[in-house]
């Protein structure tokens, strides 16, 4: 009596055959709904505590500063820091402020989404010390207004018979 075997001849393809009629079982799928796009991290826009950023040179040029922060009006602690200069470890690390030593300090007129007026007393004239004061308020403003700090204007105006500025803080 003969016996039959079967072989890889006839093995191979009715394997072949069988993974293809069964596929992976994963079916069509049209697009599903998954609720409301990612909307990232959400800033309080009282900024009641955390941390507001002041604006100081170093070697490398403008930089940005985070310091604690706990209140209702971030502008006028931001402004105040700014007027009081870096502080002593600050220095250490090489910043210094173009704004003259007991400067007055500036008072926010207006403000609205993507537009602050600032009105920079006597001692703000130097471009590096205006600098200064546009990308400080700008930063805090547009954390409060969520809006870019690149595109965020500041007008200051200044003491009488002094130009009137609009700037923002992009290099």
């Amino acid at each position: 009596m003969r016996r039959h075997r079967l072989g890889l001849p006839t093995f191979g393809p009715v394997l072949l055959l069988t993974l293809l009629l069964t596929g992976c079982s994963i079916t069509d799928t049209a697009p599903t709904p998954a609720g409301s796009p990612a909307t990232g991290l959400q800033i309080p826009a009282s900024n009641s505590t955390g941390a507001t950023h002041i604006y100081f040179y170093s070697a490398q040029g403008l930089e940005r500063v985070s310091r604690p922060y706990q209140g209702p009006d971030a502008l006028d602690v931001a402004l105040r820091q700014l007027a009081a200069g870096p502080d002593a470890a600050e220095r250490v690390r090489g910043l210094v402020s173009y704004v003259p030593p007991h400067a007055p300090i500036p008072v926010v007129t207006a403000h609205k989404p993507g537009e602050l007026t600032v009105f920079a007393p006597s001692g703000w004239q130097a471009r590096t010390a205006l600098r200064q004061l546009v990308c400080t308020a700008a930063d805090v403003a547009s954390t409060q207004d969520r809006t870019s700090l690149r595109t965020l204007r500041v007008t200051v105006r200044r003491a009488a018979g002094e130009p009137t500025v609009t700037q923002t803080c992009a290099p």
